[in-house]
């Protein structure tokens, strides 16, 4: 995934915002990579000054004062959003470029890939034909599988039954009083899904009461 400057500077908070925005200034003014920035380098500027002016009043002031400062972040929010719209224009996904700019680079994320295999537990369940299981929980699963089959098992792991859960307790049920089971679970992430390639956990034998 390419990198991008943020367009957002909503989660800054009101005492950060303005050196924030004050950095990009310091960054871009005079920057060869940006000769021509949208708005002006001006315009934030003022714009910083009637924020900063603004917050200072808004701390020991009014609700008129507060709403005012409300109104001045927004402004400038607007106004660097804009800016992180031309940098990004600019900069075609030039890592060099966009860190050149001041603004918050976007993170790379890496691909969650296969995920490990989880542990498996298998209890007695509460009625007959009943189970409960429990699944170690695995970092970035989205959901799990389970797979069971009555023993002896088939050798295709396909043609045993399946449960996809959220959760990583629970209970199977309507399965076949007093026989026994074979069970195994896999955690699932998007990756894993669309390769159709699991770690599944050692298989548990149990009883069905």
């Amino acid at each position: 995934m390419k990198q991008k400057v943020l367009i957002s500077s909503a989660h800054i908070k009101d005492n950060e915002f303005a050196s924030f925005a004050q950095k990009i200034i310091l960054d871009m003014t005079s920057n060869p990579n940006f000769t021509t920035p949208q708005p002006t380098l001006a315009i934030v500027q003022g714009l910083i000054t009637l924020y900063i002016a603004a917050l200072v009043k808004s701390i020991d002031g009014s609700k008129e004062d507060t709403a005012n400062k409300n109104a001045c972040r927004t402004k400038l929010e607007s106004a660097l959003s804009v800016l992180a719209n031309y940098v990004n224009l600019i900069s075609d996904y030039d890592v060099v470029k966009l860190e050149s700019s001041g603004f918050t680079l976007s993170k790379i994320h890496a691909p969650i890939g296969i995920l490990e295999a989880p542990n498996l537990l298998i209890h007695f369940g509460n009625n007959p034909g009943e189970v409960n299981y429990e699944i170690s929980p695995v970092h970035k699963a989205t959901s799990y599988i389970l797979l069971y089959s009555i023993l002896p098992a088939p050798a295709d792991s396909a043609e045993w039954r399946s449960r996809t859960v959220s959760g990583t307790k629970g209970t199977l049920m309507g399965l076949d009083h007093e026989t026994k089971y074979i069970f195994k679970a896999t955690a699932t992430s998007t990756e894993a899904n669309k390769l159709d390639l699991y770690n599944f956990s050692n298989p548990v034998e149990h009883l069905v009461p």
